[in-house]
C-alpha cells in the first residue's frame, strides 16, 4: 500500500500527468494533454512503418518543457524492441539528446536524428544539416554510432551522405529521393528547385536517382559526373539511374546516356524524365527547358552501351522499362500491345507507334527517334499505301483515348524515317508540322522549312537521306528530315535545284510501272574470294543505311544503270546472310562517293567477340594462315605490347595474321570490295584486320601519297566539306620515290595505325605505311589543282565522330584545329619540297589501287 502511494506521489511530482500518449498512423505521439500539434499529426501520418522499432514522435510544443523526459520515459511501454525517435516543435533539434538519455533510462536501443529532418514524399526522411549528420543509433552502455542517412534506408544509402564538391562550380548533394549534381553559382535558383525535388522525388529502395544540372544555371560539366561516378562502388553503379534535370555540357547531337556510357566505358541507364510520386506509386515526367514538368513518357528507362570505337556509330538506346499505352492493353510481345485485328501499338522512345502486326522495314529508325519533352509523338505506319488511311484512323482513335495527348503530335512514319526515293535531285531540307486530326481522307502534308542562312564557309543542313538501293517507291509523299546520321557530308551553301518553294508540299509520286524488277548488283569488282566455307552470319552493331547525295548531283550520276540479275546457278561464293540488298556497285569508269554500308557489309567491329570471323579465317585461308603463323608468332613474342588487353593468344595470332595478309596484294581487292558497300566474304576478313590494327601503335602527324585526280573527282570533292571512307585508307608518313601523280594528298592523322611491325617481307612490304580504320571521316581543308608546272594539293584532316553534330555538320569550334592542322601540313609540304630524295624505299602504285583512290570515293579516275 505504501509503495503504491509512493509511486502515485512520484508520478505527480515528475509531472507525468502532463504527458499523453496517442497512436497516430504508424507512430506513437507523446504530447501535452491539450492537443496534438498539426506538425506532429502530419509527421506521424506520413511515417512508414518500422518493422524493427517503435516509431515515437515527441511533440515538444510551447506547453511542454524540454525537461519532461522522465515523464516521457514513464509513458513509454517496456519492450525489447528499439525506438525510432523524432521530435517536432520548438525543441525538434533535441531528439539526439533525448535518444541518448532514453536509451540508458529504458535499456532499449534508440535511433534518433542528429541534424535537421527533411521530409520527402511517401514518408521518406532525410537527416541532413552538417557533415556526418544522419540517423544515430544509441545503445545502453555503448558509444553512439552512425546508422543511416535516410529512413526507410535504401540499398544505396551510404553512397552519398554529405555535400561534396566535384569542381570549383559543381557539387553533389543528397536528397531524400536520390542525389543531385548541380552548379553552385546561383544559390537562389538552386534553392527553388531543391524544394521541388524534395517534395516530388520518391526514394526507390533499389535504384538511386541521380539528377544532373539545374534549370536556369550554367551547363554542368561531364567532369563533375565522372568524379562522382568514380567514387561509387560497382554494386551501387549498377543501381544508378541518371536524369537530365538541367543543361549538361554534351557533345553536339549526343544523348546524355550515350555520352556517359562512352566516358564510363560501361552500360548506363537513364530515366526519360524526373520520377515524381511516392515509392509505391510514381511516374516519370519530362523536364521542360524552364524546369517545369511535362508529360509522362511511355518509355521509362533507356539503356545505353558504350561505343566499341570512337568512330563507330552508337547503338540506339534500348527501352528497358515502360508503361502500357492503355490501362487494359494486352501485351502480345515485348512493348507491343494488341489494338485491332490488323494493328498493334508499340512503345518506342518517342511515344507510341501504330503499325501492322508484321514489323515494317523501317522499324529501327522509328525506335531510334528521340523523345520530345514537349509532348508525346504518336507515329502511324505508312509504309504500305493501301493501309495508310487505316493506320491513321487507328492512331487518331488512340490519340482521343490518351489522357496525356494534350500537346502531342500525330506523325507519319515516313516523316521520321524517310523511305526509298525515286531517282532525281534530292537536296530538299524539309521539316514537318504535327498532323492534325482531320478527315480520314485528307492527305498527310509536309511543310518545308526555310533555308538556313550561314556564312560562305560555314556548314549548312545536310543532304537528304536516300535509302539504298533505290528500287522501292512510295506513292503518297516524298519527304526528308534532318536525322542524326554519323559522318554525313557537309555541302557548300547554295540553293538546291528542284526544291519546292516554301509552304505546303503535297506532290504524289506515281507508283513504279507494272512488271518493274529491281536491279540486283553484281559482286564487287576484282574481288575473288577463295573457294571455302561461306562467310559466317554475324550481327554487328546497327549502321545507317542511307546514301547521301550532294547538292546539284543527279541521282543517276552516282548510281549506274540497272544490271542483269545474276543467274541462279552462279558459282560465286555466297555473301554474308542479310535481309537487305547490297548497295549498287560502281561500274567501270564511274566515280562516286562511297555508300554507307549496311550492318552485314560493315568492317566495323561488333560488340560481340569475333569468334565466328576468326574461325572462318582459319578455315578459308588455312594454307596462307599456316604459312605466316610462325613468323607472326615470333613478332608477337618479341613485342609484349601487342599482348596487352586480355586477348587470348589464339585470337591475337589470328588478327595479326589477318593484318599481314591484308598488307600483301590480297588487301587491294578487300579495299575495293569495302568501298562498294556490298556484303561478302571480305567482311569477316576485314573485321579481323581491324581487330589486329587496333593493337598497333598509332601515328599523329602528316601522312601523304601522290595521285592524279581527274575532273570528276575534283568536282565531287569541291561539293563536300566532309568525306567518310568505309575501307582501309593507305597513306605514308613521308613521300616515296616512284609514286606517280600530279597532286599531293596530305592527311593530318590522329589515329592512323603504323604497320611496320607486321609488314610483309620482300617487294610487297611498304616502309612508312599507316592505315586509317574503316569509318574514318576526313575534313577537306584546302584544294589546289595542278597548273603552270606546279603540283596540285589536297589537304585533309582526320576528325572524330564527336566533331559531327546530329545534322551532319562539322562543329564550328573546330576552326582552331583546322588552322593547326593546315599549318602543319603546309610545313610538311615545304620541308619535303626541299628534300631531293624523299625515301630510298620505292612504293609502287599497285594495279589494285593502294594509293589510287581518293578517300571517300569509290572508283578511279581516268588515266590510272
Amino acid at each position: 500500500m505504501a509503495s503504491a502511494i509512493w509511486q502515485a506521489r512520484r508520478r505527480r511530482k515528475d509531472g507525468s500527468d502532463r504527458i499523453v500518449q496517442h497512436v497516430v498512423g504508424n507512430a506513437m505521439v507523446l504530447h501535452a494533454p491539450e492537443a496534438i500539434s498539426a506538425e506532429a499529426q502530419s509527421l506521424a501520418l506520413s511515417i512508414t512503418e518500422d518493422v524493427e522499432n517503435d516509431v515515437v514522435v515527441l511533440d515538444l510544443g510551447d506547453s511542454l518543457a524540454i525537461d519532461s523526459w522522465e515523464s516521457m520515459a514513464n509513458v513509454l511501454p517496456r519492450r525489447r524492441r528499439g525506438i525510432r525517435l523524432m521530435a517536432c516543435g520548438r525543441h525538434r533539434g533535441s531528439a539526439a539528446m533525448a535518444g541518448q538519455w532514453l536509451s540508458e533510462r529504458l535499456n532499449r536501443t534508440v535511433i534518433a536524428p542528429d541534424g535537421d529532418l527533411v521530409r520527402g514524399p511517401g514518408g521518406a526522411l532525410l537527416v541532413h544539416s552538417s557533415r556526418d549528420s544522419g540517423w544515430v543509433r544509441f545503445r545502453p552502455g555503448r558509444p553512439p554510432s552512425w546508422d543511416a542517412k535516410r529512413y526507410p534506408t535504401p540499398a544505396w544509402d551510404r553512397a552519398v551522405t554529405d555535400n561534396r564538391s566535384t569542381s570549383a562550380t559543381g557539387e553533389t548533394e543528397p536528397l531524400p529521393g536520390g542525389v543531385w549534381i548541380h552548379d553552385t553559382r546561383h544559390p537562389e535558383r538552386v534553392a527553388r528547385h531543391r524544394q521541388q525535388l524534395i517534395d516530388d522525388l520518391p526514394c526507390d529502395p533499389e535504384t538511386m536517382t541521380v539528377l544532373l544540372g539545374c534549370p536556369g544555371t550554367p551547363p554542368l560539366s561531364l567532369d563533375d559526373v565522372v568524379r562522382f561516378w568514380r567514387d561509387l562502388e560497382p554494386d551501387v553503379q549498377a543501381r544508378v539511374r541518371f536524369v537530365q534535370y538541367g543543361e549538361v555540357r554534351l557533345p553536339e547531337g549526343e544523348a546524355l546516356g550515350q555520352a556517359l556510357a562512352d566516358l564510363f566505358g560501361a552500360p548506363i541507364v537513364c530515366y526519360t524524365g524526373v520520377p515524381v510520386g511516392t515509392p509505391r506509386e510514381w511516374q516519370v515526367r519530362t523536364v521542360l527547358p524552364n524546369g517545369t514538368l511535362g508529360w509522362p513518357p511511355f518509355a521509362i528507362e533507356l539503356g545505353y552501351t558504350p561505343r566499341a570505337h570512337e568512330n563507330v556509330r552508337a547503338r540506339r538506346p534500348v527501352v528497358l522499362s515502360h508503361r502500357p499505352p492503355l490501362r487494359w492493353s494486352e501485351e502480345i510481345d515485348s512493348r507491343v500491345y494488341w489494338y485491332a485485328p490488323d494493328a498493334v501499338v508499340e512503345v518506342v522512345e518517342a511515344g507510341l507507334w501504330v503499325r501492322a502486326v508484321n514489323e515494317p522495314g523501317n522499324a529501327e529508325r522509328i525506335r531510334a527517334t528521340p523523345l520530345d519533352a514537349g509532348g508525346v509523338s504518336l507515329i502511324f505506319d505508312d509504309s504500305e499505301v493501301k493501309r495508310v488511311e487505316r493506320m491513321r484512323e487507328l492512331a487518331e482513335d488512340l490519340a482521343a483515348r490518351l489522357p496525356e495527348w494534350h500537346g502531342g503530335a500525330l506523325v507519319a512514319a515516313s516523316v521520321v524515317s524517310p523511305g526509298y526515293k525515286r531517282a532525281g535531285r534530292a537536296q530538299a531540307n524539309l521539316d514537318f508540322n504535327p498532323i492534325a486530326a482531320e478527315e480520314h481522307s485528307a492527305p498527310v502534308e509536309i511543310s518545308a522549312a526555310p533555308a538556313v542562312e550561314a556564312p560562305a564557309q560555314s556548314a549548312v543542313p545536310v543532304a537528304a537521306v536516300v535509302e539504298s538501293p533505290a528500287v522501292e517507291f512510295h506513292s503518297e509523299r516524298t519527304v526528308a528530315l534532318r536525322l542524326p546520321t554519323p559522318s554525313l557530308p557537309v555541302v557548300e551553301p547554295r540553293q538546291a535545284r528542284g526544291v519546292a518553294p516554301i509552304g505546303r508540299v503535297h506532290q504524289p509520286v506515281p507508283p513504279p510501272p507494272a512488271g518493274f524488277v529491281p536491279p540486283v548488283p553484281p559482286p564487287p569488282a576484282g574481288f575473288v574470294p577463295p573457294v571455302a566455307d561461306p562467310a559466317p552470319v554475324v550481327a554487328p552493331p546497327s549502321m545507317p543505311t542511307g546514301v547521301v547525295l550532294p547538292v546539284d548531283v543527279e541521282t543517276t550520276a552516282d548510281i549506274p544503270a540497272p544490271v542483269q540479275v545474276r543467274p541462279a546457278g552462279s558459282t560465286e561464293p555466297p555473301a554474308e546472310a542479310a535481309p537487305e540488298e547490297a548497295p549498287p556497285r560502281s561500274t567501270a569508269g564511274t566515280v562516286r562517293f562511297q555508300p554507307v554500308p549496311t550492318a552485314s557489309a560493315s568492317a566495323l567491329l561488333p560488340s560481340r567477340p569475333l569468334d565466328e570471323e576468326r574461325g572462318w579465317l582459319r578455315r578459308t585461308l588455312s594454307q596462307e594462315f599456316d604459312h605466316m603463323a610462325s613468323s607472326v608468332s615470333r613478332i608477337i613474342s618479341e613485342h609484349p605490347g601487342l599482348q596487352a588487353g586480355g586477348t587470348t593468344p589464339g585470337d591475337l595470332l589470328a588478327d595479326s595474321v589477318a593484318v599481314r595478309l591484308y598488307l600483301t596484294r590480297r588487301g587491294e581487292r578487300v579495299d575495293g570490295a569495302l568501298r562498294t558497300g556490298a556484303a561478302g566474304p571480305h567482311v569477316p576478313f576485314a573485321r579481323c584486320v581491324v581487330a589486329g590494327l587496333s593493337r598497333l601503335p598509332s601515328f599523329r602527324g602528316t601522312t601523304v601519297f601522290r595521285i592524279s585526280p581527274d575532273e570528276r573527282e575534283w568536282a565531287l570533292y569541291r561539293g563536300r566539306k566532309l568525306v567518310t571512307d568505309w575501307s582501309l585508307v593507305n597513306a605514308l608518313t613521308r613521300p616515296h620515290e616512284g609514286q606517280e601523280g600530279d597532286t599531293d594528298l596530305l592527311i593530318w592523322s590522329m589515329t592512323a595505325r603504323r604497320t611496320a611491325l607486321l609488314e610483309p617481307e620482300g617487294e610487297e612490304g611498304i616502309e612508312d605505311r599507316v592505315l586509317f580504320l574503316p569509318g574514318t571521316s576526313f575534313k577537306i581543308l584546302e584544294m589546289r589543282t595542278p597548273a603552270d608546272g606546279q603540283r596540285g594539293a589536297i589537304l585533309l584532316r582526320e576528325i572524330g565522330a564527336n566533331e559531327i553534330d546530329a545534322d551532319g555538320r562539322v562543329h564550328q569550334n573546330g576552326a582552331s584545329l583546322d588552322e593547326l592542322a593546315g599549318t602543319a601540313l603546309h610545313r610538311s609540304l615545304e620541308r619535303w619540297a626541299q628534300t631531293p630524295s624523299p625515301s630510298p624505299k620505292r612504293a609502287t602504285a599497285a594495279p589494285g589501287g593502294r594509293f589510287r583512290v581518293l578517300p571517300g570515293l569509290d572508283g578511279e579516275g581516268e588515266g590510272r
